[in-house]
């Protein structure tokens, strides 16, 4: 009985560490898709501050110069929207797959718990009664 319940505690643990493991794969992928658009919108701002500047360094219209910014600006949020579209499909992306193994992980456990046989140590009846009835006298 003893060798069977350590069995058991291995499989559990065993599974376990494979989901842990499973789940630092996604959030190592999450981090580093991220970590990849944080430096594409790094790369996206230095490039439109510097085609900015070099746009306006040669204007010398205050109406041009407002256009300009006018016109730097929208196409700066359209990239930024673009960025932040991205952001919320990996979120969602990594959530997907992290519930995916949870479904998984929760449903081999349902079936392996099906699957024990369930042997529970019962007690005799006399032994409890006898116990409650020692307590009641005390």
């Amino acid at each position: 009985m003893q060798n069977q319940i350590i069995d058991q505690l291995t499989t559990v643990s065993t599974k376990s560490h494979e989901i842990m493991k499973s789940l630092g794969k996604i959030n190592s992928s999450t981090v580093r898709k991220l970590t990849d658009l944080q430096f594409d919108f790094i790369s996206m701002s230095m490039e439109s501050g510097i085609d900015q500047a070099k746009s306006l360094s040669n204007m010398k219209n205050v109406e041009d110069i407002f256009a300009a910014g006018s016109e730097f600006a929208s196409e700066y949020n359209e990239k930024l929207m673009g960025i932040t579209r991205q952001t919320v499909e990996i979120f969602t992306e990594s959530g997907d797959e992290a519930e995916n193994l949870i479904e998984k992980a929760v449903a081999s456990q349902v079936v392996s718990s099906k699957q024990a046989p369930a042997k529970v140590a019962k007690k005799p009846a006399a032994k409890v009664a006898t116990k409650k009835s020692a307590q009641s006298q005390g």
